[in-house]
């Protein structure tokens, strides 16, 4: 396969079909990653029970996933643009296989939890990034908006797959072993990595290494530093944040809990009603994508999914539904409302220098998770603060809607920070400078 690869790229060309080989394979090991990092969402109940632990100390062990996350991504996009993908993402797809090998390692405590996390976390850190820096290097323009959103409708096929199959699984087989079959997918998935992957082609080489008298750790740095001081990367990246977050509180950890204490169903019937969330993401970010693309808009469409997000989830959160079709119909408008959060790193590569591909799309991923990484521990401490008993299985309604109403409000925020994205991205006109 090797050779194979190497023949193909004698005829390399952008938005050829070795250019859907680099795209696929990343795009696998963003779907896997995704599974992992959402997996504990189902099995946090079994979790908590087994250790004795709270839902505050599961926030924080289970959280620091994005805590590592979030700050590794600053490196992850100075490797991307100084190595470029093949050698990040085969290491990377190593420590997520390794995370999960240690999350079954038998102990008394928490800390191999934690620690498979963590290596997790780090492994993980690479795995949009780099499928949107393959995107970008091998694809035109023109179509990244639209991959952009195809990529996270992978991410979001690998949730799925996390929430109720794994949640099956895990009632039939328990946790450890579900883990288990997890770290076997994640063997195959450095397997396509490994083979399907082909090299920095030789148009990145030359502008990676033309234009520049400083030395190339230098160069990167300084790309580095000049996406950190765009004051356009920083509020698209906190409105990415805000659009995100139900997400990351809701779907990643609690939401199947929350469905459980406010309809009263068995955890596999909540994870299906919480897994709608996840669908509208699927359907919604290829067509947020596709029509950002035609229509050359990224404001308008971020200011439209805060808004809705908004309405759906208060309605969610405030009313009182007993139906688990509307609850589930609810959040699947949720999803789709969300999803324009795609596009935001496609306005991060808009609003930056071309020679800071990996390090414009990172330094936005960043701060979605690091937000994340912080509010899904505040969160739990919030949940068992007003809880009456410190257990997660007697959790009541109440005490999980009144700490997941932090969503609704942080989508109003991200609704208030997205009129301040520029309405010219590098001096191109948008539909937003034709009204």
């Amino acid at each position: 396969m090797q050779i194979a690869i190497k023949d193909i790229m004698k005829h390399e060309k952008k938005s050829g079909y070795i250019a859907w080989f680099a795209w696929i394979a990343s795009a696998i090991f963003y779907l896997y990653e995704y599974a992992v990092r959402i997996a504990p969402s189902v099995m946090e109940y079994e979790l908590a029970l087994e250790f004795s632990a709270s839902a505050a100390t599961m926030g924080v062990v289970l959280g620091s996933y994005y805590l590592v996350y979030a700050p590794l991504q600053l490196f992850a996009g100075l490797l991307f643009d100084r190595f470029g993908g093949k050698k990040v993402l085969i290491p990377a797809s190593i420590l997520v296989f390794i995370g999960c090998l240690c999350m079954i390692i038998p102990s008394s405590s928490l800390v191999y939890i934690a620690t498979g996390r963590i290596l997790a976390g780090v492994g993980s850190s690479c795995a949009f990034i780099g499928v949107m820096y393959l995107a970008a290097v091998w694809f035109h323009e023109s179509k990244l908006a639209f991959l952009s959103g195809l990529t996270t409708s992978l991410g979001i096929c690998g949730a799925l797959l996390g929430q109720a199959p794994l949640s099956v699984l895990i009632d039939k087989s328990g946790w450890r072993m579900s883990l288990v079959l997890l770290a076997i997918i994640g063997l195959v998935t450095f397997i396509i990595v490994y083979l399907f992957i082909p090299p920095t082609p030789r148009w990145e080489k030359e502008k990676q290494t033309a234009k520049s008298d400083q030395s190339p750790l230098a160069h990167f740095v300084a790309g580095l530093i000049s996406v950190c001081r765009n004051k356009q990367t920083w509020v698209v990246g906190l409105v990415a944040s805000c659009l995100y977050m139900p997400t990351v509180v809701f779907g990643d950890l609690w939401g199947v809990q929350y469905i459980r204490s406010a309809l009263g169903l068995h955890k596999a019937e909540a994870a299906k009603v919480a897994s709608m969330l996840y669908i509208g993401w699927l359907v919604g970010g290829p067509l947020v994508g596709l029509l950002s693309d035609l229509i050359g808009c990224r404001r308008k469409l971020l200011v439209l999914g805060c808004f809705l997000s908004t309405i759906f989830f208060s309605v969610v959160l405030i009313c009182p539904i007993r139906s688990p079709f509307i609850i589930g119909l609810l959040l699947f408008l949720a999803g789709m409302s969300s999803s324009p959060q795609v596009i935001s790193f496609v306005a991060s590569l808009e609003a930056n220098l071309p020679s800071a591909k990996g390090s414009a799309i990172a330094i936005v991923n960043m701060i979605v998770m690091f937000v994340g990484g912080i509010f899904q521990p505040i969160v739990g401490w919030l949940i068992g603060r007003n809880s009456t008993c410190d257990t997660e299985h007697v959790i009541s309604h109440v005490a999980f809607r009144n700490a997941l109403l932090a969503m609704p409000i942080l989508t109003f925020v991200g609704l208030l920070l997205s009129f301040f994205i520029k309405r010219k991205i590098n001096g191109k006109v948008r539909c937003e400078d034709k009204m």
